[in-house]
């Protein structure tokens, strides 16, 4: 027979209160007390009853995760973080992939919603005029990440215009002429919602515009690489600012391939800061995407109260940029 909290209550004890306490890590119990119900837990097998539990607090300790794909490796980090931050604080995670695909974005949050998880945190993929009043239909709190929907929804990203803009700067003062910034803008309808690429685009035209004379070039349709490719390199010295690490490693054995040396006859840089970078070289320059504080800060907005008086929070990290070999 499963033993129930009130059994461990009765076996330590302690008041139910007092276990609820320890079991969920809370404070109010000192910690030789919190560690004798664990104990005692673990000892008779305890496991909780989801079903009660959720009766109990109205929450069902499940919250959604909808992210555009796991085959980047930026995704894949980040899922990791907020599934680790769910976990220390006893939530689970249900994941979806949205491929940048709206109605599949709009099927996966009915989905979620309708199995009443305690909250949705999103990287959004669409933009239209609509979507602010489907995501309130759903009654459950939303979190957006990284790419904004509007300011009625609490947000985490990065000061991504702001870092690119200094990136900007820094590249140029070595010596740069040309920038060629790839970032696939036009490779996705109007709807798709792209806040972050065009943000860091907007950045590196403002750096820009404080150096006359210097050339820029967008590179923003799905064949960046062929693009890339048709610059004359000879004609001036070109640094290419990718919007992300995925977008430079392409670029970067492009050029290898056709015998382009790095950083000698191009610069290049990334965004992002993925693992597989590791192994790469020359060691590309990137800016570090501080993705365990981005979960973590995501997840707090979502599960912990707020005065709404407060207003609609707004999180927007300071990464930092990490020089390598490719500038």
């Amino acid at each position: 027979m499963a033993i129930t909290i009130k059994d461990l209550a009765r076996l330590c004890g302690v008041s139910v209160g007092t276990v609820d306490r320890a079991l969920r890590d809370r404070a109010g119990i000192r910690p030789a007390t919190r560690e004798r119900i664990l104990a005692t837990a673990r000892e008779h097998g305890y496991k909780p009853n989801i079903v009660a539990r959720a009766l109990k607090t109205r929450r069902t300790w499940d919250v959604g995760l909808i992210v555009h794909d796991l085959e980047n490796e930026f995704f894949a980090e980040l899922v990791n973080a907020i599934q680790e931050t769910a976990w220390k604080k006893g939530y689970f995670i249900q994941i979806a992939v949205s491929r940048r695909d709206p109605e599949r974005e709009r099927t996966a949050l009915e989905h979620m919603a309708g199995r009443n998880v305690d909250g949705i945190l999103l990287f959004p993929t669409s933009v239209d005029p609509g979507f602010d009043h489907f995501l309130r239909s759903l009654g459950r709190p939303v979190v957006t990440i990284a790419n904004k929907v509007s300011p009625a929804w609490p947000f985490v990203g990065l000061t991504d215009r702001a870092i690119m803009r200094e990136a900007t700067r820094q590249i140029l003062s070595r010596g740069y002429r040309r920038l060629a910034y790839v970032g696939p803008l036009d490779a996705f309808p109007a709807r798709i919602n792209l806040y972050e690429i065009q943000e860091r685009w907007a950045g590196l035209q403002e750096a820009a515009a404080e150096s006359p004379g210097v050339q820029v070039a967008l590179f923003s349709r799905a064949d960046y690489v062929e693009q890339v490719r048709r610059l004359d390199l000879a004609a001036a010295r070109t640094a290419v600012i990718c919007a992300s690490d995925i977008f430079a490693l392409e670029i970067l054995t492009d050029l290898r391939t056709r015998g382009v040396h790095v950083p000698r006859d191009a610069g290049i840089m990334g965004f992002d800061s993925i693992d597989a970078l590791r192994y790469i070289s020359p060691r590309l320059s990137t800016v570090e995407y501080p993705i365990q504080r981005m979960g973590e800060a995501a997840f707090s907005l979502l599960v912990e109260p707020r005065e709404e008086a407060a207003g609609v929070p707004v999180v927007e990290l300071e990464p930092r940029i990490l020089w390598g070999e490719s500038l």
